[in-house]
């Protein structure tokens, strides 16, 4: 997975967020690796104190791109499905922004906000936020 050389993380925490970059639940990982809830939320929180991420989202974002392959999408036919604004609000979902703060940011409902990120989730195939910010960051090539 990692290089023994990259110890940024500990192999639990990369096993945590490895399931949170795919948009696992804290109890789906907690189910996953015999873990309680709590702990799971436990190396969450040290992660993104290490990868230096505002909250869980930006810290699978930053797993990712840090330590999966690059995703070979040089035609950017990936992001051609979505919207300008689910971009927009996908772009600030990564940064780490919560609903309330996107609203604001663009001028828009919250539950405008949450229509486009259930829009992307659905385009990208993926349950949840953080799954969809994950993938639209890769699919970004970033």
């Amino acid at each position: 997975m990692t290089s023994q050389r990259d110890n940024l993380l500990t192999t639990r925490e990369h096993d945590v967020m490895t399931l949170v970059a795919r948009g696992a639940s804290d109890r789906q990982i907690a189910l996953q690796l015999f873990l309680s809830p709590w702990t799971v939320r436990h190396y969450v929180r040290h992660a993104c104190v290490k990868l230096g991420a505002p909250n869980r989202t930006a810290a699978a974002v930053r797993y990712a791109v840090r330590y999966w392959p690059p995703v070979g999408n040089d035609t950017g036919q990936d992001l051609v499905a979505l919207s300008a604004q689910e971009c927009r609000v996908l772009d600030l979902v990564v940064d780490g922004l919560h609903d309330d703060a996107i609203a604001t940011h663009l001028d828009v409902s919250i539950s405008t906000v949450r229509q486009h990120i259930l829009r992307a989730c659905h385009k990208l195939g993926v349950e949840h936020r953080t799954g969809a910010a994950v993938e639209y960051y890769r699919s970004k090539g970033a």
